[in-house]
């Protein structure tokens, strides 16, 4: 939905990130979707989760945040933090 509102957001999704969504496969083995996204989208992501908790529903903003120690704060530069090592697909 992020991704769909790009046209209505303050802040839109970063660069090439909708083509990254669109062409996501789904691991069936694992339950879950792979992307391969750089730093800026990572935090865009998080931004998003952060908007999607803003409307009242914080859980996958809370196990994006538990998963992959990503997490949007507003009023910071981004959303990686202090661990610049982010997990990457295996």
């Amino acid at each position: 939905m992020f991704v769909g509102l790009a046209g209505r957001l303050r802040v839109p999704p970063a660069d090439g990130l909708a083509e990254q969504v669109r062409t996501a496969s789904c691991d069936h083995g694992i339950k879950r979707w792979r992307l391969y996204l750089t730093e800026e989208q990572i935090a865009s992501v998080a931004y998003g989760f952060w908007l999607h908790r803003m409307t009242g529903s914080a859980a996958e903003a809370n196990r994006f945040a538990r998963e992959y120690g990503i997490a949007h704060t507003p009023g910071r530069e981004n959303a990686l933090g202090s661990s610049p090592d982010l997990p990457r697909p295996m």
